[in-house]
């Protein structure tokens, strides 16, 4: 059997309701917390107080100006805010841009110098502040990984922090946050988790028991997110165990190429990042279907996916489109995007042979 290290040190607290609990389950010499959000949490309020509440008897500040895809000097005048409260511990509440950037947040919370030049390659030379995950959206698996993705304005990409120092050390998942959710949100999300699964099923650096963990998570998106977005709570419910079981599977085995090849859609043309992934998915599948070192993989994921008329019914059920014209993408686009996708690792451990024709070629035919 092939070797593998399997290594999950995130305290999961899981349960409508719970996050109720956050005031017993935050380690008690922790008194100081800066709540990292998005505008629109801090504007809706209901998370951000039932988090307030939970911390009753700490002192907590906001910070709450997060964007979706978050950019690099958000998080900057973040980490200034906590060193000046003199944090002793960053909450990330929301989707994954409030989680992400509040892991670059306990970064620089800890550690000189810029969030660049992390992004770098530069090691911490501290571990960073303690890490609670409490997630508002259903996909990401932030909450369970030692990664956050960020938008490098300058250079027109995203760019990824992965350290170990960066898995939460507590995350508090309580669906009811998520039951606000708007359909589309439902839809992205949602998708976002299913692109997790489905990659690292696939990755070269996928072992069995990962694949168990991921196989899951792609029935129960399968299973459950039409009803999740007609807000059924048990459904919402379940996809809120599928993005945390795809954030566990990413964690060992990585996406692979259709995340990076998501991302010039976002940076470019502002597609979600959860569908951004997803409506590429069925080109990439047929191209492994054609060349692959994983065929019985492909095979089991066709059959998994044959009693919803194959992936790309799935998607359309749902209302997501798999034509990137539809996103406003147009073929003098992709000389853009292509080398921007295949300079990233996550072309080395896709299972077949990646080249700068083959990434061309998915994204015209998915035109």
């Amino acid at each position: 059997m092939k070797p593998f290290v399997f290594h999950m040190p995130v305290r999961v607290i899981f349960g409508a309701g719970r996050v109720a609990e956050l005031r017993a389950a935050i380690p008690a010499p922790l008194r100081r917390i800066l709540i990292v959000t998005d505008p629109g949490l801090a504007k809706d309020g209901s998370a951000l107080r039932a988090v307030g509440q939970a911390l009753d008897g700490r002192a907590w500040e906001v910070f709450d100006e997060v964007d979706e895809n978050p950019t690099l000097e958000p998080v900057e005048r973040g980490a200034a805010q906590a060193r000046a409260f003199g944090a002793e511990a960053v909450v990330g509440l929301g989707g994954g841009s409030p989680m992400d950037a509040a892991k670059g947040i306990a970064l620089l919370g800890t550690n000189d110098g810029t969030l660049a030049e992390y992004l770098d390659g530069r090691r911490p030379e501290r571990p960073p502040l303690p890490i609670i995950a409490v997630p508002t959206t259903s996909g990401t698996g932030s909450e369970v990984t030692p990664y956050a993705v960020f938008t490098d304005v300058e250079a027109l990409t995203k760019r990824a922090l992965s350290d170990p120092g960066l898995f939460p050390v507590l995350s508090v998942i309580d669906p009811a946050l998520t039951y606000s959710m708007p359909e589309a949100l439902v839809v992205s999300t949602g998708l976002d988790a299913l692109t997790h699964a489905v990659e690292a099923y696939l990755s070269t650096e996928a072992f069995p028991v990962n694949d168990r963990i991921a196989l899951e998570a792609i029935e129960t998106v399968l299973a459950f997110l039409p009803a999740a977005r007609r807000r059924d709570r048990p459904a919402m419910d379940a996809m809120a165990y599928a993005s945390m079981l795809g954030g566990i599977a990413i964690t060992h085995a990585s996406t692979i190429l259709p995340h990076i090849m998501g991302y010039p859609l976002t940076v470019f043309h502002r597609v979600p990042h959860g569908l951004a992934s997803a409506v590429l998915l069925p080109e990439f599948l047929r191209y492994l279907g054609r060349q692959s070192t994983v065929p019985e993989k492909v095979e089991h994921l066709a059959r998994m996916l044959a009693p919803s008329g194959g992936l790309e019914a799935f998607l359309e059920h749902l209302g997501v489109s798999c034509r990137l014209r539809t996103y406003g993408v147009t073929p003098r686009d992709i000389p853009l995007f292509v080398p921007r996708v295949i300079v990233k690792g996550d072309v080395a451990i896709t299972p077949a042979s990646i080249t700068e024709e083959v990434i061309a070629a998915i994204y015209t035919a998915a035109l």
